[in-house]
């Protein structure tokens, strides 16, 4: 039985993202038809999709059964849809293999060293799990929806009744982790220690090594340097309880570690991209699902989302001499400003 359920939960968070994030890789050029950007996007998919069904539900205060129902049958459609819209990009992956063999071996040491790095710093996650005072809302949150098939609804520090808390209802992260515990039957505070840390730290890596790769694209021999390097930074970065570097190793389950560690890197990532010439389909998809995924992480993203996309509308219009670009560009933050219109107004 524990062997169901941990296959269950890894199921959900290794493959399930991995082929919901066919439909956007699909509409991407050859060079962006990655495995990681496909794993980058079905995360952001994961995100953009839950924080969708579970806003409502939780402003009307529905039940947690509802919301499993309604996200799993979502994400159940969508894997079979994403694996028929995925078969082109199956090709692309068979081309970025024969480039692997043809790369220089000092390349190749270059990527074995940085792929070591990162499977000791998702051991190091597991084994010296570092347990902080926000454990005791996120994890505490994460096991009252679970236990009293509510959200939100209760206090997370003595699980008596209360008011819905507005001030959390817009970023669910502990819900979606009470999720994956319902429906693998995994306790929702090993599913955010055990699973996520190290599962959201690879995800991390993927977003800087797309970062990479679009930094680098025509240097290829230095881009597992710039991953080892990038490794080595986020392990000799806690230099107090606040850096992006302390979140991305000790917190990556916290609303606040997701958004340091893969949501502004993911937003940085997709306005290179779309400061470029031409601008595929796929990453303005990304890009919407990211700016959506930054609420789900924690409401400071009402501000920091509009306001950085906006600075960047104003540049990249600027750049491509195209005020209907930048307009373009703004609008995709929409869905992100009006959460945030719909959060002060029930404050």
């Amino acid at each position: 039985m524990e062997i169901i359920r941990w296959t269950i939960l890894l199921v959900l968070v290794l493959p399930v993202p991995f082929v919901l994030g066919f439909i956007p890789v699909k509409h991407m050029n050859s060079l962006q038809k990655t495995p990681a950007m496909t794993y980058v996007c079905g995360w952001f998919v994961s995100f953009f999709i839950f924080e969708l069904v579970a806003v409502p539900l939780i402003l009307l205060e529905k039940s947690f059964t509802l919301l499993v129902v309604l996200y799993t049958a979502a994400v159940s459609i969508l894997v079979p849809v994403s694996l028929w819209q995925g078969r082109v990009v199956w090709k692309a992956y068979l081309e970025n293999i024969k480039g692997i063999r043809e790369l220089p071996a000092i390349v190749k040491i270059g990527w074995g060293i940085f792929f070591l790095l990162v499977i000791f710093q998702m051991a190091y996650a597991v084994m010296y799990e570092y347990y902080d005072g926000d454990d005791a809302y996120y994890i505490a949150t994460a096991v009252i929806t679970c236990d009293f098939d509510s959200m939100y609804l209760r206090d997370a520090y003595t699980g008596y009744l209360y008011p819905l808390d507005i001030r959390h209802a817009f970023s669910p992260t502990p819900v979606y982790q009470a999720w994956l515990s319902r429906l693998s039957g995994i306790a929702p505070a090993v599913v955010a220690h055990t699973v996520l840390g190290p599962v959201w730290l690879m995800f991390m890596y993927c977003i800087y090594g797309q970062i990479g790769d679009r930094l680098l694209w025509n240097r290829k021999t230095y881009r597992p340097v710039f991953m080892i390097l990038t490794a080595v930074w986020l392990m000799y970065g806690n230099i107090s309880l606040y850096t992006s570097e302390t979140f991305a190793m000790t917190r990556t389950w916290q609303g606040k570690g997701m958004m340091a560690g893969m949501v502004i890197p993911a937003l940085f990532l997709c306005l290179i991209y779309l400061a470029q010439e031409t601008v595929s389909q796929g990453v303005w998809m990304l890009f919407i699902c990211v700016c959506l995924s930054a609420v789900l992480a924690t409401s400071v993203s009402f501000m920091i989302v509009p306001t950085v996309t906006a600075a960047a509308a104003v540049l990249i219009g600027i750049k491509k001499r195209s005020l209907r670009f930048a307009a373009e560009l703004f609008l995709c933050c929409m869905p992100c400003l009006l959460l945030g219109v719909c959060y002060m107004m029930l404050k």
